[in-house]
């Protein structure tokens, strides 16, 4: 699959990524960002067309990709007439892409969601604290942006990272009034 994922960034098209054999209706939507060796990053598009941050998922978890159909064409249109963009990250090249992204992630505070390997219903979200090469720590948030304690999650349980999403930008203007208020 890494060869399909990899032409599909190469080529600029916009992908529906199926990750979950048992539901045909759960997937992700938009344009591979950066591909790993065991990743792959998404610029990940909402069904209205607009852009939704970023996503980092195992490439072993794609059941099947769709591109340029119907669908995938309304949802390039959509994207490109609302006039969407994604912020452009630093990719290194050279260091592992997960890595990669948790350390951008904490250097710029970013709001990021976690789903760990067998347990999607509960995401883990706030800021990275501290990264080392089998943990993540995590300054946990809830979803009305108030500070809720600390996780330690280890690296190989996180099955999913999303961030500046529509989602993590809502908790983060929470998040950044919550901080002003408690600071006057």
């Amino acid at each position: 699959m890494i060869d399909e994922v990899i032409k599909m960034k190469q080529n600029k098209n916009i992908v529906s990524i199926f990750c979950d054999e048992t539901d045909s209706t759960t997937f992700l939507e938009g344009y591979i960002y950066a591909v790993g060796v065991q990743k792959f990053l998404i610029k990940h598009i909402t069904p209205h067309g607009l852009a939704d941050g970023y996503i980092l998922k195992e490439l072993d978890s794609i059941v099947h990709l769709e591109t340029g159909g119907k669908y995938e064409r309304k949802i390039e249109k959509l994207y490109h007439k609302k006039n969407q963009k994604h912020i452009d990250l630093e990719i290194d090249k050279n260091s592992d892409l997960e890595d990669n992204i948790l350390q951008i992630c904490m250097n710029n505070e970013y709001i990021t969601s976690f789903e760990m390997v067998e347990d999607d219903e509960c995401p883990i979200k706030g800021t990275i604290k501290e990264l080392d090469s089998n943990k993540v720590i995590v300054s946990k948030l809830t979803e009305d942006g108030e500070e809720d304690g600390e996780a330690v999650l280890k690296k190989e349980n996180i099955d999913l990272i999303a961030f500046l999403g529509v989602y993590e930008v809502y908790i983060e203007l929470l998040w950044r009034v919550n901080r002003s208020f408690y600071l006057k």
